[in-house]
């Protein structure tokens, strides 16, 4: 196939551009982005206009890039899906409410990324795919050694944001990858995917971190310092990827964050 990577640089888009190595990949670079290491095309996210030549005559385009705003994002998605491949793309588990919920919930985004629940409307509605991940972890990237990490070292012990208690989904960047691969050979349009291996306690993570000692970080003062960011590790999520396993038959190698952090 030939396959548009949009965020091919990035932590999740640059693991799946490598493994579609048996496929014609090319990588959307930004005219003052820095090498993607695959053949690439110019256009600017920003720039809609620049989206759809960029995307004419490919057999798919996969979206793995961050978030860039609700203006951007929408008009980008609207000029990708002009350009007529099939989209796949990245939205996260952060378009779904607390509680319990599966790929058929009903979005109930954090205001963080309100608009991804448009976003995902959209793609859908051309028969495009959208993909969830939970926190992603591994290959040294993700929140987990990152943000978490950092302020167990600061602190000299384990940090979560808010109450104890709260639960959030998680996948290995490497069971991510296999996701993609799985949606781009077997997946069907205007389906959605979670890309959830487990469902991990904050608390528990920091308390690994912090050498079995975690402390709450205040959310007023987690704001200060994140902003709105902050606010998305409070919401307790239970999030089903059953769905996703039976009808792709993915099966997630790293079932135990706290075992990988322990062998870490």
């Amino acid at each position: 196939m030939k396959i548009l990577i949009i965020g091919a640089t990035g932590y999740i888009g640059s693991a799946v551009a490598t493994a579609l190595a048996g496929h014609e990949v090319t990588a959307l670079r930004h005219p003052d982005g820095r090498p993607t290491g695959h053949p690439e095309i110019e256009a600017d996210l920003t720039d809609p206009a620049s989206l759809t030549p960029a995307a004419k005559g490919f057999d798919l385009v996969l979206h793995a890039g961050a978030p860039l705003g609700e203006q951007a994002d929408l008009a980008g998605v609207d000029a990708l899906l002009a350009a007529g491949p099939p989209l796949l793309y990245t939205t996260g588990v952060a378009v779904l409410g607390g509680g319990t919920v599966d790929e058929d919930s009903a979005p109930d985004p954090h205001p963080f990324v309100a608009w991804r629940a448009e976003v995902e409307r959209r793609v859908l509605a051309a028969g495009g795919q959208v993909l969830r991940p939970g926190m992603v972890y591994g290959d040294g990237g993700g929140l987990v050694p990152g943000l978490f990490a950092r302020k167990a070292a600061e602190s000299g012990t384990g940090v979560y944001i808010g109450e104890p208690g709260v639960r959030w989904p998680v996948v290995h960047r490497a069971d991510l990858t296999g996701l993609y691969l799985a949606a781009i050979g077997h997946g069907t349009p205007g389906a959605i995917w979670h890309g959830v291996a487990e469902t991990v306690r904050l608390d528990a993570i920091a308390a690994e971190l912090g050498g079995g000692r975690a402390v709450s970080w205040p959310l007023d003062e987690a704001t200060a310092e994140l902003g709105a960011l902050a606010g998305l590790f409070t919401r307790d999520q239970e999030v089903s990827s059953a769905k996703t396993r039976r009808l792709l038959g993915w099966r997630p190698a790293y079932t135990s964050l706290l075992d990988w952090l322990r062998a870490s």
